[in-house]
């Protein structure tokens, strides 16, 4: 028996250092193996110091340089757009220009956000609206052309290109007059006009504020709607209305400022429904798939080459990674106005070459940067590759250019409006304060005491030779029918701007003044006046329906 023991206790001992031995084999060849990659592959060496504060980039100093086509006295203004057709053909989205003080303080750094206020805030001159910039940011191109689609609204929201476009055709969206416009590449013909101006709606050949397109590769797009509406809008590539879908609220295919659109290659569609402060995810045909929530205010989504979600969150002013599960990977970016930092960065794009190029709308300014060498390839945002671009622009057919402020005929029975009107009833109600969402209408300061009242108690028509005069409370504006503008003073940009027509049933009064704009539909019933009132103001929007009774 002991005999028998002894020999199972040696045997044991000897299989436990033949399996000693053998691991130390494995891990020598481990070892050895790992070696030898270093030898055949470059090691990511990690950086010492440094703080992250322009994540895996560096920023590119002095980029843009100042806008060599501006009036002097005035810059850039603030900045709803960008899109890097390639590294040396960089287009902006400028909202104007504007006029720097007389007297500029130490901190300035060429762009208005250094000043510590919003470039939203001061009225602009609608100058360079459409800028191309080369790779080192001297402004090449402007399209001063089309600067007159702008006037009396707050510039381009968003510059884009569809990926499988190979004419490389340019699209505008332009949110406070409602339109869409698509260009060729070199600016000189209009292709396709969408939306009325200055008349809102939700039907298949208006909208209300949009603000951002996404394409499938039979150039089928889909359009955010918007500021105003809570919809997405598809189209064909002819631009016919095909289906639209959404309401406002806080359920699934409900929205709150649907603000942005991409698609990834499975053909799903992602929405920033911003107000909300996640992403919705549906199939080509509106089908709800799935929602990404607690993403605070996703200003602009873009899908990248390799199949991520990014995303720049307003408040936050980062820029986010996400697998199209909805998991957050990385995040980085800075709030700031020094170079690196961002301030509202309202759209994002990047060129072949890797470099990020990033549009501030508070800031007033757009940033180059580019990728460190020694950065994490994961971290860095790549856009899907445009379509080479063919030589077949100039056979292209333009549309005629739409003409605004085209005089009308007069306005018979538009007479029967005068008089002084009680106001009985207005939906949805007004609530104290003046914020924005669907009862304050984002109308703040003197304006709205002023004509852009939320809802008038009580309103004072006067119409004569042509002419119609509203009276609100201690505030007037003066109306000529004739679908002209009219400044109540010439040349300065926060005066009061007015325009009207009449279309044999309804009176349409638009109102501009500083960054507030409104539009009244007024139609008659008997005793009864209905005005259906739009106001716009930043980023809020709303309609209200008034009823008024006359009272002389």
């Amino acid at each position: 028996m002991l005999r028998s023991s002894g020999r199972r206790a040696l045997l044991q001992e000897s299989v436990i250092r033949i399996r000693r031995l053998q691991m130390r084999g494995a891990i020598t060849g481990l070892l050895a193996a790992v070696a030898i990659g270093s030898l055949s592959a470059p090691v990511l060496q990690q950086e010492k110091g440094g703080d992250d504060r322009t994540g895996p980039y560096d920023v590119v100093q002095g980029w843009p340089q100042p806008l060599a086509f501006a009036k002097p006295g005035y810059i850039w203004g603030s900045t709803g757009g960008i899109f890097a057709e390639s590294p040396n053909r960089i287009f902006i989205a400028n909202r104007g220009e504007l006029k720097l003080p007389d007297k500029l303080p130490p901190n300035f750094t060429g762009f208005w956000g250094s000043f510590g206020e919003q470039a939203t805030t001061p009225t602009p001159e609608f100058r360079n609206c459409i800028v191309v910039v080369e790779g080192a940011g001297r402004a090449v191109e402007s399209w001063t052309q089309w600067d007159y689609l702008f006037e009396d609204g707050r510039g381009p929201h968003s510059v884009l290109m569809s990926p499988y476009d190979p004419e490389h055709n340019v699209w505008i969206v332009d949110d406070i007059h409602h339109q869409i416009f698509k260009f060729t590449n070199d600016g000189k013909k209009m292709l396709m006009a969408l939306g009325v101006r200055d008349e809102p709606g939700s039907d298949a050949t208006h909208f209300k504020r949009p603000t951002d397109i996404a394409w499938l590769p039979d150039g089928t797009f889909f359009i955010s709607d918007g500021y105003g509406n809570t919809r997405v809008a598809k189209f064909d590539g002819n631009g016919k209305f095909l289906l639209t879908w959404g309401t406002r609220g806080t359920g699934p295919s409900q929205f709150n400022t649907p603000h942005s659109i991409t698609i990834d290659r499975n053909r799903r569609v992602y929405v920033s429904d911003r107000a909300n402060n996640r992403i919705q995810v549906f199939d080509e045909n509106g089908k709800w798939l799935d929602a990404f929530p607690n993403i605070q205010q996703p200003y602009n989504i873009r899908i990248s080459d390799d199949q991520f979600l990014w995303v720049f969150s307003g408040p936050l002013d980062k820029m986010l990674k996400y697998d199209l599960d909805g998991h957050l990977l990385y995040a980085w970016g800075t709030h700031g106005t020094a170079p690196g930092f961002f301030w509202a960065v309202h759209e994002f794009g990047a060129d072949a070459d890797g470099n990020l190029y990033t549009a501030e709308v508070f800031g007033g300014r757009s940033q180059k940067f580019r990728p460190r060498a020694a950065a994490d390839s994961t971290h860095i945002y790549r856009p899907q590759p445009l379509t080479p671009k063919s030589a077949s622009m100039s056979t292209q057919t333009g549309i005629a250019p739409p003409v605004f402020d085209a005089p009308v005929a007069g306005a018979p029975g538009a007479e029967k409006f005068s008089g002084a009107w009680k106001l009985v009833k207005a939906e949805p109600e007004v609530t104290a304060g003046r914020g924005g969402g669907a009862r304050g209408g984002g109308i703040g300061g003197p304006y709205a005491e002023t004509i852009f009242n939320q809802a008038p108690p009580s309103v004072v028509l006067t119409h004569a030779a042509g002419k119609v005069s509203v009276q609100i409370g201690s505030a007037s504006a003066s109306y000529t029918l004739d679908n002209r503008t009219t400044w109540s003073t010439p040349g300065d940009v926060n005066a009061l701007k007015t325009r009207a027509h009449w279309d044999g049933a309804k009176l349409h009064l638009h109102f501009k003044q500083g960054m507030n704009w409104g539009r009244d539909v007024l139609s008659l019933d008997g005793p009864t006046l209905t005005i259906v009132r739009d106001l716009e103001s930043g980023g809020a929007s709303t309609t209200r329906t008034m009823t008024y009774t006359r009272t002389s």
